[in-house]
């Protein structure tokens, strides 16, 4: 495994590869990452993973600050998984110290976390374009927890004529249900038992639907349930899949998410389910 720094160097070692599998992540790896790392694996291409904590795609200084970085152990973790080459960029790299953001996402505006994080997708899209642009992957790698990111990646790419064909794992969890994520590391001793909880409340919504009379109805429901249990509701929504906007009447393939914040720490998850 090569652990690489620089652009210019990385451009001599993919110089004569075809076909690379490309997983972005900000480390703090988790075995929701080691499972993108499996299916790029699984493609016999050459994997390169990426490590940057992206601070453009953060909406505070306090909240980039805390994110946990653990590169050592990352890259531990990594060289295990048979990993070919992990490009660890720093901001200079990456052009990112000016945050410069040239994409207008107003059409793919959809209330969700873009509502509450204003910039964030911006961010994010930024920064994938700037790494696909240098690396030229063509497969991208990435998990299904964060399911608006998805989704607005895919229309990005597809709408900008990437040659880049996306393929999304589904998401990680621990045996309690409660999805893997970096920022499981910072809830608190307290309110780990009902942490768990935001997939039990996905899992209700999927059994449940059909019971109730309206999806506002046991949207609010949900959300009820949350509060009283000490969380702060984001959002709890019942969407298309294909659109991520609310279904029309005759849409089968929908989508459940939830964001909401277990003290300090905010948590989104979400399950796919048809009717």
């Amino acid at each position: 495994m090569k652990t690489i720094k620089s652009i210019q160097e990385l451009g001599k070692c993919i110089l004569q590869k075809k076909e690379i599998a490309f997983i972005p992540t900000m480390g703090n790896l988790h075995d929701g990452h080691l499972a993108l790392v499996r299916k790029a694996r699984s493609l016999n291409k050459l994997v390169l993973v990426s490590i940057f904590v992206n601070e453009i795609q953060f909406n505070s200084a306090a909240d980039y600050n805390s994110y946990p970085r653990t590169l050592k152990e990352d890259l531990i973790k990594l060289q295990k998984e048979n990993v070919d080459i992990v490009f660890v960029p720093n901001k200079k790299q990456m052009n990112t110290i000016n945050n410069f953001i040239t994409f207008d996402l107003k059409k793919m505006q959809h209330g969700l976390c873009d509502k509450n994080r204003p910039g964030h997708f911006e961010g994010v899209i930024s920064i994938i374009a700037r790494f696909c642009n240098i690396i030229r992957p063509s497969y991208l790698i990435m998990g299904k927890k964060d399911y608006q990111q998805l989704f607005i990646v895919k229309k990005f790419l597809n709408e900008f004529c990437y040659p880049i064909k996306v393929l999304s794992v589904n998401t990680k969890r621990e045996q309690s249900g409660l999805a893997m994520s970096s920022r499981n590391s910072l809830i608190a001793k307290k309110h780990l038992l009902i942490a768990p909880m935001l997939y039990q409340q996905l899992t209700y919504i999927k059994t449940n639907l059909k019971k109730m009379s309206s999806l506002s109805s046991i949207e609010k429901k949900v959300a009820s349930e949350l509060e009283k249990n000490g969380w702060k509701v984001e959002y709890v929504t019942i969407r298309s899949q294909k659109t991520l906007f609310i279904p029309t009447c005759n849409e089968r393939k929908l989508v459940a998410l939830i964001a909401a914040y277990l003290g300090k720490v905010r948590l989104i998850d979400n399950i796919e389910f048809c009717i």
